[in-house]
């Protein structure tokens, strides 16, 4: 078989490179036709696009503190589905971090291998196209020579040259996925003064564990899973409760964590005589201490822009509270310091609370800095806190700032640290309201007067929207309803203390169906969701997971000409299962049709087993959906 001069220069590298990983020295080194042919076959995996042959991670990290990943992955692609295998973004961290291909190479199903030239390496900003200040980094390629049934061959390393947290190591080994894995090995070499802490969930098992003098030698292996069928609502990859998994990380203690954030923190709330007076005078008339968290609140929230920023050392650390103050701008942790800057000098005391990337499955028994990303500012008041989310120019300061109930890290200034949980949605507080009427003429079309009320978190995503549209596009997203607006009112952009209304009134052409001159038809007049992606299927092998919604009150009336009757009026539907809170009413008088609905769910969970029991719920929601999507109104002579 020949082999390019490019190929062979590639090999030429990986000796040298890898030499402390002689599994991949010989991975590389095999013959291509072995490899196509101990490779998944297409037909094995109908569902699947690709397999992955191999992933071979190392992870290493020295006694300084640095530490080296080389990765080596091998995918075999089956068809055009599979092609995103064969293109490639490695991130980094300039300054921080080094990036390097180590060798890249498509094997073609004849067995001719063609290399990736570093021609066609491009090292490019990863966030150009946002509003976004970063040294993040990656290196991009895709692979050359692609076809069905060819094997993507690349490896690479990155450097960890400054890191952020010395010895803060933090990853979840994940065991299925959408593609078939024939292995997928993990390694993490530490020195024996730290101890790699591990978890397995949903599957038993130990690494092998090697000890060399003073260096230890993690290995988690995974070896033949299939692929993941995807369903319908189903859960994430990283649910711990349905996919195999295990978690590791090398901190202590939360501590640990606690101590350095705290401060690099709270080292950069610092006052300049400007951003003391300006607050001074913002608060000057605030009767309360309340008052107060609102006013500082409001200013940083909806007059400091949020811009994200990952630059040096203001990946973690916040820059300056006067320095936020001059600029006007600054991403979650900037807002927050700005704030509890603020805050301090209106006599308030405040802290940061770290919240974490998975808020569903945050393990309190995971101490690590990698488990974040986001910050937000807390006050206490006398039953919990003030959750002061300054991210959300839309927010009120006493609304919960999550739909669900999350569990966040809070610090003290001394370094101390606790953990507490924030409020789920209020039916009372966080709710919509909707008051529509239509006047349907003898031609079947309608007059509408359209009245929607958003309260508290309910309101958050409307008046953003709202905010940044200009006004003949917020027109538009009722016109796209086949709505002809003739007057459209909203409420405050601004004011996020208050409810926010939405009033309409427009045309809409034949929302009844004219029979003939005595008969009209109304459809489609009660939209609900019946889980019928959820049930179509007779087999299940996941839980059903659906989130959080807001309690919503509806009524809809429907004024027909004089002397029109309705022929059947439906029966009322009252759901009070575990599913779901549901209740639909219908009442026809003098007439008009009036619908009232009312709506409420929690975050839901099914699991299996209980899918017997839900099928049986959906299909009586079916039924009655069926039963109320066309009503005929007849004219008494």
């Amino acid at each position: 078989m020949r082999i390019s001069n490019a190929w062979i220069g590639f090999l030429i590298l990986l000796l040298c490179a890898c030499s402390t990983s002689p599994a991949w020295k010989g991975a590389a080194l095999q013959d291509a036709k072995t490899l196509l042919k101990d490779a998944p076959r297409a037909e094995d995996h109908p569902n699947a696009g690709g397999a992955m042959m191999l992933s071979h991670a190392v992870v290493e990290y020295f006694p300084d503190g640095t530490s080296l990943t080389r990765r080596h992955e091998r995918y075999k692609i089956f068809n055009e589905r599979g092609r995103r295998f064969a293109s490639k973004s490695i991130s980094y961290r300039q300054g921080y971090q080094e990036a390097r291909i180590l060798f890249a190479h498509t094997i073609k199903p004849d067995g001719k291998v063609v290399a990736l030239s570093p021609s066609d390496i491009h090292d490019t900003t990863q966030y150009g196209a946002y509003d976004f200040y970063t040294d993040i980094r990656q290196k991009r390629f895709t692979m050359p020579a692609v076809e069905n049934g060819c094997i993507v061959d690349i490896a690479y390393e990155i450097k960890n040259l400054k890191p952020v947290l010395p010895f803060d190591y933090f990853t979840a080994f994940i065991f299925d996925h959408f593609f078939p894995i024939q292995e997928d090995i993990l390694e993490v070499h530490v020195p024996a003064s730290i101890s790699l802490r591990y978890k397995y969930l949903n599957i038993s098992g130990e690494p092998v564990i090697e000890k060399t003098g003073n260096r230890v030698r993690y290995i988690f292996t995974n070896r033949n899973r299939k692929e993941i069928i995807p369903e319908p609502r189903m859960p994430g990859l990283l649910d711990r409760e349905t996919f195999p998994q295990i978690w590791m990380w090398t901190l202590q203690d939360w501590q640990i964590l606690s101590s350095w954030y705290g401060k690099v923190f709270f080292e950069q709330m610092k006052a300049s005589s400007e951003l003391e007076a300006f607050t001074r005078h913002l608060i000057a008339k605030a009767p309360s201490r309340e008052d107060k968290i609102r006013i500082l609140f409001d200013f940083v929230a909806r007059k400091v822009r949020y811009v994200a920023i990952l630059l040096g050392p203001h990946t973690h650390q916040p820059h300056s509270a006067s320095e936020v103050f001059l600029k006007r701008y600054g991403d979650c942790k900037d807002k927050t310091v700005l704030l509890l800057t603020m805050l301090k000098i209106a006599g308030i005391e405040g802290y940061p609370a770290l919240v974490p990337v998975q808020r569903d499955h945050f393990d309190q028994t995971m101490p690590s800095l990698s488990a974040f990303n986001h910050v937000l500012a807390v006050v206490p008041q006398k039953d919990g806190w003030f959750w002061l989310e300054t991210t959300n120019e839309a927010a009120a300061y006493d609304t919960t700032p999550f739909m669900q109930p999350t569990t966040v890290f809070i610090i003290s200034p001394d370094g101390s640290h606790r953990f507490d949980r924030t409020p789920p949605l209020d039916d009372r507080k966080d709710y919509i309201t909707s008051e529509l009427l239509f006047r349907i003429d003898p031609e079947g079309n309608a007059l509408a007067d359209m009245t929607h009320v958003y309260f508290g978190k309910a309101a958050e995503a409307m008046r953003y929207a709202f905010k940044y549209l200009p006004p003949e596009q917020r027109k538009i997203l009722f016109e796209k309803k086949g709505i002809e607006v003739r007057s459209l009112e909203i409420g405050s952009v601004d004011d996020a203390q208050n409810p926010f209304r939405v009033h309409l009134t427009g045309f809409i052409n034949n929302m009844a169906q004219r029979v003939d001159p005595d008969t009209m038809i109304l459809s489609n007049v009660v939209r609900m969701d019946t889980f019928r992606d959820i049930t179509a299927s007779k087999t299940r092998l996941y839980p059903v997971v659906m989130p959080v919604s807001f309690y919503r009150e509806e009524t809809i009336r429907y004024v027909f000409p004089d002397g029109y009757q309705m022929r059947n009026v439906p029966n009322s539907l009252i759901s009070g299962e575990k599913f779901h809170n549901r209740q639909v009413s219908f009442r026809f008088e003098e007439s008009t049709l009036t619908v009232s609905i009312e709506t409420s769910g929690s975050a839901l969970r099914i699991a299996t087993d209980e899918m017997d029991r839900f099928r049986e719920y959906a299909a009586i929601l079916q039924a009655y959906e069926s039963s109320v999507q066309t009503m005929i109104f007849e004219k008494r002579r």
